[in-house]
């Protein structure tokens, strides 16, 4: 990647749209977004049954998801600035142009159903939606700047968060390689193991004193 084209995926011009802006701030702070929910939903969970009927089976899904994709793409995702050799095109790149970003809110969805808290339920999903949408917008002024001509075409047939029905005709990418998938999906496999046995022990604590929370519990055991 030659200087300009660091500039390019690095930096905003002062001219840029807001929403333009805003992403840069939130692609960079991307790793502690999630923090201040994490913490929320482990005070305020109250797993039942149904909940991890339903969540779990969504969290599988959403990695599974992300393992394909991430296959496709290797490290170049985790990366702390804009970075790509070859428009990838292929695998879920094939239906929607942010695969990764669909699949991560599938695993939030997921993981806020099995903590069973209606306020955050409803809320995070539609604070995801605003997030990758300005990280998107972000994203997207370096993709028409790297490959202006091949991304063209691709952003006018495949939407950003919402899949095609049929694949994209025209492929670019690398080939699938399962084990790089692996070894770069490692930190997410390894973040969510932590919160959902972190769930787990809230279900174990909760069910052994009858409380509704971790937040009820501690207002119970300090008055």
């Amino acid at each position: 990647m030659t200087d300009d084209q660091l500039k390019i995926g690095d930096a905003v011009a002062p001219d840029a749209p807001a929403a333009v802006r805003a992403g840069r701030v939130l692609f960079k702070l991307r790793g502690l977004v999630p923090v201040p929910f994490v913490i929320l939903l482990l005070l305020f969970a109250d797993p039942r049954p149904w909940s991890w009927a339903v969540g779990l089976p969504l969290i599988l899904l959403g990695e599974a998801g992300r393992i394909w994709g991430v296959g496709y793409t290797g490290g170049a995702t985790r990366a702390r600035d804009l970075r790509a050799k070859v428009l990838c095109t292929r695998g879920p790149f094939a239906y929607v142009r942010n695969p990764l970003y669909l699949f991560n809110a599938v695993i939030v969805l997921g993981t806020v159903v099995i903590g069973a808290w209606w306020p955050l339920i409803a809320f995070q999903p539609l604070f995801y939606l605003v997030y990758y949408y300005l990280i998107v917008r972000y994203e997207e002024q370096f993709l028409f700047a790297e490959f202006g001509e091949d991304y063209k075409p691709y952003a006018a047939a495949v939407r950003r968060l919402l899949p095609r029905l049929t694949p994209y005709p025209a492929k670019s990418g690398r080939e699938f390689r399962l084990r790089d998938a692996l070894r770069n999906e490692r930190p997410t496999i390894t973040g969510q193991v932590v919160i959902l046995t972190g769930l787990t022990v809230v279900d174990i604590v909760l069910a052994a004193h009858d409380a509704g929370g971790l937040g009820e519990l501690l207002l119970r055991l300090l008055t």
